[in-house]
């Protein structure tokens, strides 16, 4: 059976979306741009020809959307403009699938999940090791309850921010630096697995000669008795990501490096991943749902978590001591 054609919109034409989302968007062979809108005519252009045909262009994504009969919008835009963009495109009917973070707030986060189910729409984040298949089959595991209650995790990402530029160092656009943004994946993959619920933020940042921070130590005080770190550090030599899952009854250790899955050990032994469990996409999962009217979409409650995380850690550091979670 043929697959159903779907007509999307992109919001920021960017190397992300270029070298990310497009070459998805190809892969799926039935998806349509119908559109892009991006303030950068050279990036606009850059995308049409990775994409191998000219499409409408528009400085403003409201004129964009106003102007197309469309599916869906997919945005990859700087993370402050995430929720003004995400919340017009869901009051026009639209899916959305979002770059990480979903937004720099936890209340717009809140907001914007809450209108995503009033409008019975999908909003997705795009946060790809939540499709790795030892990522999902993880997270099963822990559900079953295979390593016991999570008592603690222990987690870190490292980076190479040295040649990093634009908005990502603008913290008005940005919201944050390192731990907002490459480590957004970090905290999104350790509350996606385990399904921990933040209580308090303890956290302490180097910014490095930078307007953003580079470095930071974060430490979280979760629901039912279980800590943990989640650690950034962007004055680094190359990429380095360890998620420690520690439980009653076991413990699970994933490690990536230069952005590939080295090892998943359960109980220091490699995790054997049933054939039923498969790679997938943050992309392709979003089609395929929008096809199938749903199904297997879960509202992402989990980036809720992040945001809190985020915003509070950020809090602490300003204060200077712990900071409750916002309920």
């Amino acid at each position: 059976m043929a697959k159903k054609r779907l007509r999307v919109a992109l919001i920021g034409c960017g190397g992300n979306m270029r070298g990310a989302h497009v070459p998805r968007i190809l892969d799926d062979g039935a998806v349509e741009i119908a559109a892009v809108a991006d303030t950068s005519e050279e990036a606009a252009r850059a995308l049409m020809d990775r994409w191998g045909r000219p499409v409408p262009c528009y400085a403003d994504y409201r004129d964009m959307i106003e102007g197309h009969r469309l599916d869906a919008v997919m945005v990859s835009s700087p993370h402050a403009l995430h929720y003004e963009q995400v919340d017009y495109a869901l009051d026009q009917g639209l899916h959305a699938l979002v770059e990480k973070p979903l937004t720099i707030s936890s209340i717009h986060t809140r907001a914007l999940i809450g209108k995503a189910e009033e409008q019975r729409r999908i909003l997705l984040v795009s946060y790809q090791r939540n499709f790795m298949a030892p990522h999902v089959y993880a997270r099963e595991l822990i559900r079953k309850g295979v390593i016991g209650e999570v008592r603690g995790v222990v987690a870190y990402v490292t980076q190479n921010w040295g040649g990093t530029r634009g908005w990502r160092l603008d913290p008005v656009l940005s919201g944050g630096g390192m731990f907002l943004d490459t480590g957004s994946h970090l905290v999104a993959s350790t509350l996606w697995i385990t399904d921990l619920k933040p209580l308090e933020v303890s956290a302490f940042l180097d910014k490095a000669g930078r307007d953003v921070d580079i470095n930071m130590v974060v430490a979280v005080r979760f629901r039912y008795d279980a800590y943990g770190t989640l650690n950034t550090f962007g004055n680094a030599s190359r990429h380095d990501e360890r998620i420690a899952i520690h439980g009653s009854e076991g413990s699970l250790v994933f490690h990536l490096h230069q952005w590939q899955v080295k090892s998943v050990l359960l109980n220091d032994e490699p995790l054997k991943i049933p054939a039923r469990i498969r790679e997938d996409t943050p992309d392709a999962a979003f089609f395929r749902m929008i096809r199938n009217g749903g199904k297997g979409y879960e509202p992402p409650q989990f980036a809720l978590a992040v945001s809190q995380v985020s915003e509070a850690a950020y809090q602490s550091v300003e204060a200077g001591k712990p900071v409750q979670v916002a309920g």
